[in-house]
């Protein structure tokens, strides 16, 4: 410090330590005009002045250092607290002696104090390399560079595969991949049709039996296969997978229930099972007949449509099948229990009286009418007294129990202007059948033999809303057959038809055309002579037209695909019959029966004309009929034989033969049932009489 070598104590005065000449004037302060002189400069300290006689200026000599215009710093306070100054240099001594010199420069007066300072050079600053990147930012180069090469991978195959099935796409070991649609589903027709119709093999034991998928209703939906492949444009691990792994698409099987059912009963069930049978008792006519009981075998059928189903195009082809024992409930001694209960039944006839009208019930009509049902290990007597009292008022032409008038009727349809119209239906009065039912079986088990009738009042039992909905909507069959003029057999054929005309069937009814008929008589509108028949070792009686009028009714149920129950072909073949499709009926067997296993009802029109007899059925269609055949056999001839004479009847020959027809059920085209109808006709001579001379 420039004070270094003063007292380090304070001095009394602190203006004293710095002289006048060292204060700046202030940069705001007006500089002094050429009037002015410079004050002269104080007389330099001496070198070593002596300590504590150092010379005071005056204080109103003295200014401050910083503050222009202000007192000299206190006694004691350097200037040098406000930095190092530059050291003016001093005043020149002024001499005797002019000198030949000019005058010094007038003092710079700096307007605020600066501290000298020593400058020291330093040295360079060193020269670095750039800083490196941060990891974070190289990081984030090399993310998004990956990035782009993802994407840019998976944009172009994405494009090339777009609008086509994804390669690596397989189906039962086709590979699909890279076609459209319609390509694949032809290569798929073409590539599968064998493996398609292959048999389906049922193992049952050591047996072995086969089933065509074909038949059973089985086939590949190649539509729905195909709807399963992704054709649009593909995704990330879409097209990874094609590029890598690829696809297997399970094939989607079409299935049609009701054929592949028909298919098990009739290639499986028919082969494997043994039919149980349960103790009943039925009539022959008038005749009891036990049933003996039977210990059968059966299949699950629904589980075995099922196997087959799941094994349709899979390497496991075969199907086990397994039989479960099915014992009947009904023992032996309750057979003979029954048989004997039953003859007692038939002994006698039943009288039905209202106390004024009195209708007998005859041995036949309640045989007809008599069932027995299993209820645990009995068979109890069923009576339908309904039937019963529909077939007895056909067949009263008297008073009947109820006024017809007043009788309730049920709604059924009539046939007009080519369509089905309503019949309406209407409350009455009816007798009552459920009552009647009991006091029939009770007279029958010992009781008496006369009941009395009840007649009640009340709705129909098939009201106009019913029968709107039961279905009656179109003509499903009709079937025409000759009728000639004028012959006992055309009068009973046109009694028939009035009889069955606009009967209806309702779904899980069995029609029988005997029941509806009843006994061939004049009551009945039937002409002719009564005669003793047999057809195919079964005994019965019935007038000449009757087995004409089954005939067409079957051929019309056989076209419109309802199920036959029973039906009787004749031993020999009729000139102008269908080959193949006849029924022969007599009273009371042989009968005609078939069941309406739709779920509509069918209405029966049967009428005749001059020379034809017409039935056709109304209902609602379900299936597309084809009749295929007669395919016949062998015909086998017998030689013509000589009568006897005086008591020849000539008759003409007939040849023997098999002939066989198929009914092909199709819906929505599949085929949904085949049946077969085998007919042996037996071959008769022709009876020649001898000439009377």
């Amino acid at each position: 410090m420039r004070n270094a070598g003063a007292s380090m104590d304070p001095p009394s005065d602190p203006f004293a330590a710095v002289p006048p000449s060292a204060v700046p004037p202030r940069p705001d302060s007006t500089p002094p005009t050429a009037d002015q002189s410079t004050p002269p400069a104080p007389p330099a300290p001496s070198a070593s002045p002596e300590k504590g006689t150092a010379s005071s200026p005056s204080p109103a000599g003295r200014k401050h250092p910083v503050r222009a215009g202000t007192a000299s710093l206190p006694r004691g306070v350097s200037a040098d607290i406000f930095g190092e100054r530059t050291p003016h240099p001093a005043a020149p001594v002024q001499t005797d002696r002019p000198s030949s010199l000019p005058p010094p420069p007038p003092p710079v007066v700096e307007p605020w104090p600066v501290a000298d300072r020593t400058v020291r050079e330093e040295p360079p600053p060193p020269v670095l390399d750039p800083l490196p990147e941060p990891k974070s930012a190289l990081f984030r180069y090399i993310l998004i560079g990956v990035l782009g090469m993802l994407l840019l991978a998976y944009l172009v195959p994405a494009f090339v595969m777009s609008g086509r099935i994804l390669p690596g796409t397989t189906v039962l070991g086709v590979d699909i991949g890279g076609q459209t649609r319609e390509e694949a589903a032809d290569d798929l027709r073409e590539r599968l049709y064998a493996q398609t119709r292959a048999p389906i093999i049922i193992r049952q034991g050591t047996r072995r039996l086969t089933v065509n998928p074909q038949d059973a209703g089985l086939g590949l939906d190649v539509a729905a296969t195909l709807a399963r492949a992704e054709t649009g444009f593909p995704s990330p691990a879409e097209v990874w997978s094609a590029l890598t792994s690829g696809r297997e698409i399970r094939p989607v099987i079409s299935v049609h229930r009701d054929t592949l059912a028909a298919a098990v009963s009739r290639e499986i069930a028919a082969a494997v099972e043994v039919k149980g049978r349960e103790g009943d008792v039925v009539f022959r006519g008038v005749t009891p007949v036990p049933v003996y009981p039977r210990v059968g075998h059966r299949i699950d059928r629904e589980t075995v449509a099922r196997q087959i189903e799941k094994a349709y195009l899979t390497p496991e082809v075969t199907v086990p099948v397994v039989t479960q024992v099915d014992r009947p409930k009904i023992t032996r001694a309750e057979v003979r229990r029954t048989l004997d209960w039953a003859r007692q039944a038939v002994a006698a006839p039943i009288t039905l009286t209202d106390g004024v009208t009195s209708v007998e019930l005859p041995p036949d009509a309640i045989a007809g009418y008599l069932t027995f049902a299993p209820e645990g290990d009995d068979l109890r007597p069923r009576f339908d007294a309904r039937r019963a009292v529909a077939r007895l008022e056909r067949r009263t032409t008297g008073r009947w129990f109820v006024d017809r008038r007043e009788a309730a009727r049920d709604a059924t349809f009539a046939i007009v202007g080519g369509r089905p119209r309503l019949v309406h239906a209407r409350p009455g009065k009816r007798v009552d059948t459920d009552r009647l039912a009991a006091d029939v079986i009770e007279a029958l088990g010992g009781g008496s033999r006369t009941i009395r009738v009840v007649v009640t009042s009340g709705p129909p039992r098939l009201s106009d809303e019913d029968a709107l909905k039961a279905g009656v909507e179109e003509e499903i069959a009709r079937f025409t057959m000759a009728n000639a003029c004028c012959s006992p057999s055309t009068d009973n054929v046109a009694a028939a038809a009035r009889l069955v005309n606009h009967h209806l069937v309702m779904p899980g009814e069995t029609f029988s055309l005997n029941e509806v008929l009843g006994r061939r008589d004049a009551g009945s509108g039937f002409a002719g002579v009564i005669g003793t028949t047999v057809i195919r070792g079964e005994t019965g009686t019935d007038v000449p037209g009757t087995s004409v009028f089954a005939t067409a009714m079957l051929n019309a149920v056989v076209r419109a695909g309802l199920e036959i129950v029973d039906h009787t072909p004749p031993d020999v073949h009729e000139p102008g019959a269908p080959t193949g499709l006849e029924a022969a009926v007599s009273y009371p067997v042989p009968d005609l029966r078939w069941r309406n296993d739709s779920p509509h009802a069918v209405l029966v029109q049967a009428y005749t004309t001059e020379r034809a007899l017409r039935i056709a059925l109304w209902s609602t269609k379900r299936y597309e009929v084809e009749i295929q055949g007669p395919v016949t056999g062998a015909i086998t001839h017998l030689t013509a034989v000589t009568g006897t004479a005086g008591a020849c009847v000539p008759s003409p020959g007939r040849d023997g033969f098999t002939a066989q027809v198929t009914r092909v059920l199709r819906e929505n085209g599949a085929v949904v049932r085949r049946q077969e109808f085998r007919t042996v006709y037996e071959p008769r001579a022709e009876v020649v009489c001898p000439s009377v001379r």
